[in-house]
């Protein structure tokens, strides 16, 4: 049980006795950074890659309220088996992020924002978001099949057990996925209720969509057991490369197969699912499954009836998660072509850096904040919070500031081809705009998260989740409806909802753990925030600057106006922003940021090697 705060909320009971805690000096900021980030215990799963919510908002779009681990965690125990988040990890985390930006890419130059895109994501919000949610590393079945099989894998009877969680998975899954398919027509006029004279077109599209991806719902199921399965094997390789196989898939698909309705995109999508599955399977072939067990529903083998007992309110707390996802929806679909097909674009445009960023920074964290709460270190456990929060603010805000200050020409160089226009261009950069302030908040409230975590407790975040649900239906409601911003109106909503995640999780923690040091803080955000605000009217103005005479440059030396065009795009963006973060950093190591004088130390040791 975490140690409760005394009266006047400084110094918890349970705390180590004696002399007060002094805060560390800065110069072992460095070291506990790097202990946290090398030398953290492992538990007993591989790390979550970053790209397994790529095809998902996570920025409180439409599904981020509930994380993927707002469900029961396992208590992490101290193991020392070596690093937690390996380089193998981050560097498929990073290819599969690149490739998912090569599908976006490939998919926005063949329909662009429009009804076919539309159609598709709609669709793809019910089916692939089941895969991703509860198919993916850390959804329901993953957790449930790793708490069952990891204190049975040498039981000799653990092939029997592992082809009964395949086989009952895949039956309940394809009860849901048959009911779907035979109701789509009368559940998407409910859940999209469209705008005028496209609405039919809209429903006929999404229903057709839906019934292509429908089998991805079982496939969700076999997925998120397979992953189990592997990992109480230890095999973390395949596992991680499944979200690039769906992506290269939906590639393969749009050049090979396009047509003008975008159901490749439905069948490249189901095929890409399919081959999640199959990289499972050396994993999975590691418990010898037994397959052919004719009286698995009435002969359940030890281990069955609690994978059941433990699925159900796990696939339930995660269901509940996806009604953002329908609210928004709701909502989107009944403003102008290509909406929702911004929305989640431009969130991933965002999640590209951070998502990266947060899994290298956030995966370690977990397991030393529990040891910390095991140890009753409460005020350590502070500390290392204020810092971790202040080192993801200080990586993130230039990101943060370049977004805001140039979202359009990033937009037009990444995605402006084929039927991707200038129309889907204002769309996206609507997006952004009001979306990439959410950042600064959106990092602390998953930093905040894990604390709790720490401390056992997923009940307060998803109980602030489910609250958040209908702070999101109002403020849609208000900013679509009585407000008309349109998209931007969504997107708005969004960040307002991640301000009030992220208060009542700092008042309900404060309120576990006694003064958190706040006042700590408000040096080095404002000068961070004063940075970014450098960085940002630097990247802006430097952009208009150079601009012209690159376009003129590569217009000379290059036949073709459209590389001309990427290419002076690409080097204004590079020269901006590289300008832009450079004072950012340099007025951060003037005003003395300890985060800043990490980096520097950390390059000039590796200089001297």
């Amino acid at each position: 049980m975490p140690a409760k705060p005394t009266n006047d909320g400084s110094q918890p009971a349970g705390s180590d006795k004696g002399a007060p805690f002094v805060e560390p000096e800065s110069e072992s900021v460095e070291a506990t950074l790097k202990e946290v980030s090398t030398d953290a215990p492992v538990p007993d799963e591989a790390p979550m890659p970053a790209d397994v919510v790529d095809d998902l908002p996570a920025l409180d779009l439409p599904v981020a309220d509930i994380p993927l681990e707002d469900i029961p965690q396992k208590t992490v125990k101290p193991s020392g088996r070596g690093k937690v988040f390996s380089p193998l990890v981050a560097l498929l985390t990073i290819f599969s992020k690149f490739v998912g930006l090569a599908r976006d890419i490939v998919v926005l130059s063949a329909f662009g924002a429009g009804l076919a895109s539309d159609s598709y994501n709609y669709a793809y919000m019910v089916t692939g978001g089941v895969l991703v949610l509860f198919g993916g590393l850390g959804g329901p079945f993953h957790q449930s099949a790793v708490a069952i099989l990891s204190s049975r894998k040498d039981n000799e009877n653990i092939g029997k057990l592992a082809g009964q969680l395949l086989l009952w998975t895949a039956l309940i899954m394809s009860v849901f996925s048959i009911a779907l398919y035979f109701l789509a027509p009368y559940v998407v006029p409910l859940a999209l209720p469209g705008n005028g004279a496209d609405q039919q077109a809209l429903w006929t599209t999404t229903v057709t969509q839906l019934r292509i991806m429908v089998p991805m719902i079982v496939i969700a199921g076999l997925v998120g057991v397979g992953c189990g399965i592997s990992n109480t094997f230890k095999e973390y390789f395949w596992p991680s490369m499944a979200p690039a196989v769906a992506s290269i898939a939906i590639i393969i698909a749009v050049f090979g197969f396009r047509d003008e309705a975008g159901l490749c995109l439905g069948i490249g999508t189901l095929i890409g699912a399919i081959g999640q599955f199959i990289v499972q399977w050396p994993g999975i072939m590691r418990a010898k499954p037994a397959f052919l067990q004719f009286d698995f529903i009435t002969k359940l083998q030890p281990g069955m009836k609690e994978y059941l007992q433990m699925l159900w309110p796990a696939f339930i707390t995660t269901s509940i998660g996806q009604l953002n996802v329908y609210v928004d929806m709701f909502f989107t679909s009944r403003l102008e072509q290509g909406g929702w097909t911004a929305i989640l674009n431009a969130n991933k445009l965002v999640q590209l850096p951070l998502g990266v960023l947060l899994t290298a920074m956030l995966v370690p964290l977990l397991p030393h904040f529990t040891e910390l709460v095991a140890a009753k270190k409460i005020d350590e456990l502070k500390v290392e919070l204020r810092r971790a929060l202040t080192l993801l603010w200080f990586l993130a805000l230039p990101l943060s500031a370049v977004l805001i200050a140039l979202p359009a020409p990033i937009v037009q160089l990444l995605f402006e081809r084929g039927q991707f226009d200038e129309r889907a261009v204002g769309l996206f950069t609507t997006v952004l705009v009001f979306l990439v302030p959410s950042i600064f908040f959106y990092v602390a409230r998953d930093l905040l998260t894990r604390v709790f975590f720490a401390h056992q407790d997923s009940t307060t975040p998803y109980k602030i989740a489910i609250l958040s649900i209908f702070v999101k239906a109002f403020f849609d409601w208000l900013l679509v409806v009585y407000f008309p911003l349109g998209i931007g109106g969504i997107a708005l909503s969004t960040s307002i909802v991640t301000i009030f995640n992220l208060s009542l999780l700092s008042f309900l923690l404060r309120k576990k753990l006694g003064n958190l040091g706040g006042m700590k803080l408000v040096k080095p955000v404002s000068v961070m925030l004063f940075a970014s605000a450098a960085c940002a009217l630097t990247s802006y103005f430097t952009f208009n600057f150079v601009g012209t005479p690159l376009e003129a440059l590569c217009q000379h030396f290059l036949i073709s106006e459209k590389l001309a065009r990427t290419i002076q795009l690409f080097l204004a963006l590079a020269i901006s922003s590289s300008l832009g973060m450079a004072l950012y950093f340099v007025l951060c190591h003037l005003s003395r940021l300890e985060e800043a004088g990490i980096i520097v130390r950390r390059v000039k040791s590796k200089l001297k090697k």
